[in-house]
């Protein structure tokens, strides 16, 4: 039997966190630990516990063996996947059924989007796109998090109104 890789399997967790949308806040507290102790953890400062470990699997549907993998592949549509395993299960559909973190919605709902891909939009045109999902973002933490993923897009000055800008992907 393989030994275990705890390294690899903290990787593995967080990979599988950001393809299911669910922000770290909502994950620490599914773990029963606090959203200080995922950041020490993100960070190499603290370790998942083998419950911790557990309890993740169960969550994301697969072995802790799995999760020890170096190949790791993670379907697209990991998220809807999971809201349909888990649509009977109270604790875990919260999880998935509340708004997704923003770098998901960056990276699976806007990066995906058609409209997006057509043309530049500002952040107004970006947040009635997540609206339509039902995710309610201000414009100013799109825009801020549309700056922190600037090697994502492309950025112009918005030509016809003044002192905004304009999104495209790269």
């Amino acid at each position: 039997m393989a030994s275990l890789n705890k390294d690899l399997i903290k990787k593995n967790i967080f990979k599988f966190l950001e393809y299911s949308g669910v922000t770290d806040i909502s994950f620490a507290y599914l773990l029963s630990v606090s959203d200080k102790q995922i950041k020490r953890i993100r960070k190499g400062e603290a370790e998942f516990s083998i419950d911790n470990i557990n309890k993740a699997c169960d969550f994301f549907g697969m072995s802790v063996l799995s999760l020890n993998s170096a190949n790791l592949d993670v379907d697209q549509q990991f998220r809807s996947k999971l809201i349909k395993k888990h649509r009977r299960n109270d604790e875990y559909i919260k999880l998935l059924v509340d708004r997704p973190s923003i770098s998901y919605a960056i990276k699976y709902e806007l990066l995906q989007n058609d409209k997006f891909i057509d043309k530049s939009l500002t952040v107004k045109q970006i947040r009635e796109i997540f609206e339509a999902r039902g995710w309610l973002f201000t414009s100013a933490y799109i825009s801020l998090s549309l700056k922190r993923n600037s090697h994502l897009f492309e950025i112009a000055i918005n030509p016809t109104k003044k002192g905004t800008f304009l999104y495209s992907k790269k």
